[in-house]
């Protein structure tokens, strides 16, 4: 296990820029910076400490001298900031405690100012016309999708804002959106991503942390459909595949480590010799075409059957091909499983 976990570390730290952070996912608006930053950051601090030297702290303090005036984060140089981009930033900064109080205000208030009033859920842009004029798209383009309320960012956004210590009626509402957006089958439908799990996971994640007695059922259906949907080799796939895949797997790991005991211990056994087994020798696992780009005004794009495979264009599905987002998902899950397993959380 800690040959699998200094080998992710390794690609990891090895992946920096010469900027010193992350980028991934080649798109319209080029490869992403602070959004992978954020991300990969808080997978590789899952104790709320930087393993040995302080190389984390040093991606932390570069990541928050890019902090927008407004006190967003967005996908990449120039991009207008989003609220996804800024939950991850705040969710690794909060995390390893490298930002201000001033700082994290003005962040916990850009990510706020991305709630809907109509729902409680969080969209990706409050103002469409900042990132429509950074398209260079015509005004008539319609982004109902873009700035409609999203599961994936809804229950990143739930988690960054209680890790930044903001509890209160924001919470709330949003956890009321999480919970009437549960589907009979006990998922959540993603937006950005082309399988369920990462949306399912996060927001299983954000009901566990809301700590609501009340949410216990929910995030058991969330279990359930996560053990039911697990393939024969042990993997899991969001790609209709009859073999698993890396990124799918890590997070239904995630999602069925997310108690001290799991309830599916032989699922969480055969899922993790899985992730194991397909580690390669760099210390990385394989990308695969995870991220989606639908077009602006579509808000069901899990309905959409036809996608551009690495197009850097709408309607497009993207793979990590630096495999650090992929890799940071993995570090993740066997980072947890590891916690739980000493622990005694599998006997």
């Amino acid at each position: 296990m800690k040959r699998s976990l200094d080998g992710a570390l390794g690609f990891i730290r090895g992946g920096l820029n010469p900027e010193g952070l992350w980028t991934d996912f080649l798109t319209l608006a080029g490869e992403s910076v602070c959004w992978v930053s954020g991300y990969v950051g808080y997978a590789a601090c899952p104790g709320g400490e930087a393993p040995g030297e302080d190389w984390l702290g040093r991606v932390a303090s570069r990541i928050l001298a890019r902090q927008g005036p407004e006190g967003g984060w967005g996908y990449g140089p120039g991009v207008p900031p989003d609220a996804d981009s800024t939950a991850w930033c705040l969710l690794f900064l909060s995390r390893l405690g490298g930002q201000s109080e001033e700082a994290r205000a003005r962040a916990v208030g850009f990510l706020l100012g991305h709630q809907s009033r109509v729902d409680g859920g969080f969209r990706t842009y409050a103002v469409p016309s900042h990132v429509g004029r950074y398209m260079m798209l015509d005004r008539s383009v319609s982004f109902d999708g873009w700035a409609s309320s999203q599961n994936c960012i809804t229950g990143v956004a739930v988690q960054a804002l209680l890790e930044a210590g903001r509890p209160g009626s924001s919470v709330d509402e949003a956890l009321g959106f999480v919970r009437g957006s549960q589907t009979a089958e006990g998922c959540w439908e993603p937006y950005w991503w082309t399988e369920r799990l990462y949306s399912t996971v996060h927001c299983a994640q954000a009901l566990k942390a809301g700590g609501r007695p009340e949410d216990a059922e929910r995030v058991s259906r969330a279990e359930d459909w996560i053990a039911r949907t697990q393939l024969p080799d042990g993997g899991w796939s969001g790609l209709s595949a009859t073999d698993g895949l890396p990124f799918p797997t890590a997070l239904a790991l995630s999602g069925l480590l997310l108690a001290p005991r799991p309830r599916y211990p032989q699922a969480v056994e055969a899922g993790i010799e899985w992730l194991l087994s397909r580690q390669l020798a760099d210390g990385s696992w394989a990308s695969n075409h995870i991220l989606r780009i639908p077009h602006p005004s579509v808000k069901e794009p899990w309905r959409q059957a036809r996608w551009k495979r690495d197009g850097r264009a709408i309607d497009a599905v993207i793979r990590d091909q630096r495999r650090l987002f992929t890799t940071a998902t993995a570090l993740s899950a066997i980072s947890r499983f590891d916690g739980v397993s000493s622990r005694g959380g599998l006997r």
